[in-house]
């Protein structure tokens, strides 16, 4: 039996060789997407997601007392809620 011609054996390995070196390529590629991915994930479940926690200034600033619920004046005391605009004694 007649073997094939040296060119087109060459042309088989070379296109062999090329798919492989494709398919390692592939594959180290999508690992790195992979794990990039991943990090990013984490980072912005961490950093840009997340609540921000509010400090103990910001709470007792949020806080009311009752000094504040009696200088509303009766006016104010007596309204009717929502109907106008609030105004806020601070």
């Amino acid at each position: 039996q007649a073997s094939a011609p040296p060119f087109l054996l060459s042309l088989f390995l070379l296109s062999n060789a090329c798919a492989f070196i494709y398919l390692l390529l592939a594959v180290w590629l999508s690992m790195h997407a992979s794990i990039a991915a991943h990090s990013f994930g984490v980072r912005l479940l961490t950093r840009f997601v997340r609540l921000p926690i509010p400090s103990m200034r910001q709470m007792e600033s949020l806080r009311t007392q009752l000094q504040d619920y009696e200088q509303q004046g009766v006016a104010n005391l007596l309204r009717l809620p929502f109907q106008d605009k609030q105004d806020w004694v601070h």
